[in-house]
């Protein structure tokens, strides 16, 4: 499967409109009576129910990081495909099948990122440690279910809303408000609406850190022109505008 056709399962995001805010002036008439010293009036503007939740963290506590599907494509230089690459490494399902042999660049890739999609279409996903081969265990995926990887258990994952989370933190299928998302153009044109959910974990993401999936290496590079300068973030729990993703099933 070319490269070109990654992103065309991607669901587009729209922004989520708020709600007009009235205004309340507070009654201070029993203050008045009791003879009870008030300052100048000021107005109240109530916090709109469909906005933001509850922070995770004291203002940008979580670290941003990003990560994506591993190409072979990427990896397939004319020279290593003529004359076969001498760092080609085989890879292996945890039951001993047979599943080719690859560039140790594409394989170091997959087992980093965790899913990646071969030249001929197959996604594979990483199954722990093997005792041959790389010495790291895939598997391959079922594309109709798992275009994109998987995620925690069978979860798929979906391209700029699964995040990896510590599941300790964060429980998995729990959706979360990112403000510094909200708004965000997304390489297809459309915009973000900052709604994302825990769909994945990861072995070196412990406590306040957070992965955001992108799908491709390419999305990334477009994504750090809107995110420029952002690497941390304030997850928000609780919010009423993205409890449409919530889903704690396994």
């Amino acid at each position: 499967m070319p490269s070109s056709q990654l992103l065309r399962g991607v669901v587009g995001l729209g922004l989520v409109g708020l709600g007009a805010v009235s205004v309340v002036r507070a009654d201070t008439t029993k203050l008045f009576k009791e003879d009870v010293p008030i300052g100048d009036q000021q107005w109240f503007v109530p916090r709109d129910p469909m906005c933001c939740g509850y922070p995770l963290a004291e203002e940008l506590g979580f670290a941003l990081r990003f990560y994506w599907l591993a190409l072979e494509v990427d990896h397939d230089d004319p020279e290593e495909i003529d004359f076969a690459d001498p760092d080609a490494v085989d890879l292996y399902t945890k039951h001993g099948f047979y599943l080719g042999s690859f560039p140790e660049k594409f394989a170091w890739s997959l087992r980093m990122e965790g899913s990646g999609l071969l030249a001929d279409g197959r996604v594979l996903n990483t199954s722990g440690k093997c005792t041959y081969g790389y010495g790291t265990c895939f598997e391959q995926l079922d594309v109709r279910v798992h275009p994109y990887g998987r995620g925690a258990g069978p979860r798929p994952l979906i391209p700029f809303r699964s995040v990896a989370v510590d599941p300790s933190i964060i429980p998995i299928g729990e959706p979360l408000y990112i403000p510094e998302f909200d708004g965000m153009r997304l390489p297809d044109g459309t915009l973000h609406d900052g709604c994302v959910r825990a769909d994945d974990t990861g072995g070196g993401i412990k406590k306040r850190k957070m992965d955001f999936f992108v799908a491709s290496y390419g999305n990334f590079l477009i994504l750090l022109t809107e995110l420029w300068g952002i690497t941390f973030i304030a997850p928000h729990v609780e919010t009423p505008r993205c409890r449409y993703l919530r889903d704690r099933g396994t």
